[in-house]
């Protein structure tokens, strides 16, 4: 039977920590090990019953924290369950996941459910070709299903092949939050890997995205370190004129909304930061085992979700996918 290494990452919340640990332990298939990363030196956490907590002395962001924690887990484990401090696994979460698994499966994720069990945070989410991606079926009723392969599932609950986190290299810990789950897809992806959606598999989250416009700054930050690592040369090439569309009417609603000062201090870490994304963009293309043509299939042109709408989006949608249909042709 496969072994199973859970990890939590927990900055100062014990009591929502210790509620996501006993769904852990709860499980109909519960975890052989679970790891607890306490990123907070300032409030260490307490002791949690059947949970080992690693201290990391210094916040490592959500990044750093999931690295250390697969560290910790030892390599005996062959899958890594990552689940987010503030969500709840239901009981037969981890055992619909492993009996999903496909051979090819490099990343599972989970139905992520918001607080009643309902409704939908996301989960099966879709992936602009920019390196936009936005929770999947947000709001709608719950889904009961079979799984299928996907282009990004949610980092609230997921679960990675130990051999697929090693050829990728883990998380990316130089983007410390926010956008992860997307790059870890795209590279598990590159490597040759699927992506699966198991909506059978549910997790309820303690979803709140207003958390500041600093949220804006590593968003968009992380979304360019993905985009410009992730894709091959001549992609990116072919991809410009979108690209730069798209930069364009992000400045705009940043303008609109309060948070342009957050995209432009994100511009500027991608200058300064270019050594570090040219280093690590020769670590991602050298995993790399498909061309873009397998990313950009499953990716989407248009922007289609009740998060995001507007009159001038629904006029560019179908002229956006004809472009990323155009470019797909034209990739290996």
């Amino acid at each position: 039977m496969s072994r199973v290494a859970a990890v939590i990452v927990s900055y100062a919340d014990s009591e929502a920590t210790a509620r996501a640990v006993a769904s852990l332990r709860h499980q109909t298939r519960p975890p052989d090990a679970i790891v607890v990363v306490d990123n907070h030196p300032g409030e260490p956490l307490g002791a949690i019953e059947g949970a080992r907590i690693i201290r990391t002395g210094a916040n490592l962001g959500y990044t750093g924290g999931a690295n250390a924690g697969a560290r910790a887990a030892g390599t005996e484990a062959d899958w890594l369950l990552f689940l987010n401090p503030d969500a709840e696994a239901q009981p037969s979460c981890l055992q619909a996941l492993l009996d999903a698994e496909q051979p090819t499966d490099g990343l599972l994720g989970a139905q992520v459910l918001l607080p009643g069990g309902e409704r939908v945070n996301a989960g099966d989410n879709p992936l602009h070709v920019s390196g936009l991606s936005w929770s999947g079926r947000y709001g709608e009723a719950r889904e009961d299903g079979d799984s299928r392969e996907v282009a990004v599932v949610s980092g609230a609950a997921l679960l990675v092949r130990r051999s697929a986190w090693e050829t990728v290299g883990g998380m990316t810990e130089a983007m410390f939050l926010y956008h992860d789950d997307v790059d870890l897809a795209w590279r598990v992806r590159l490597a040759g890997w699927t992506v699966r959606f198991v909506p059978r598999a549910a997790v309820v989250h303690d979803y709140d995205f207003d958390k500041g416009t600093t949220k804006w700054f590593y968003l968009e930050r992380n979304r360019a370190w993905t985009v410009l690592t992730g894709y091959a040369a001549r992609t990116l090439v072919l991809l410009a004129p979108l690209l730069l569309a798209t930069e364009l009417a992000i400045l705009v609603r940043a303008a609109r909304e309060g948070w342009l000062g957050e995209k432009l201090r994100a511009y500027a870490a991608v200058v300064g930061g270019a050594r570090a994304i040219a280093a690590r963009r020769r670590e991602v293309q050298a995993t790399r085992r498909v061309g873009d043509r397998v990313l950009l299939a499953r990716s989407a042109g248009a922007m289609q979700t009740a998060l995001l709408q507007s009159r001038l989006l629904a006029l560019v949608n179908p002229w956006m996918e004809r472009y990323r249909r155009l470019v797909v042709r034209a990739v290996r």
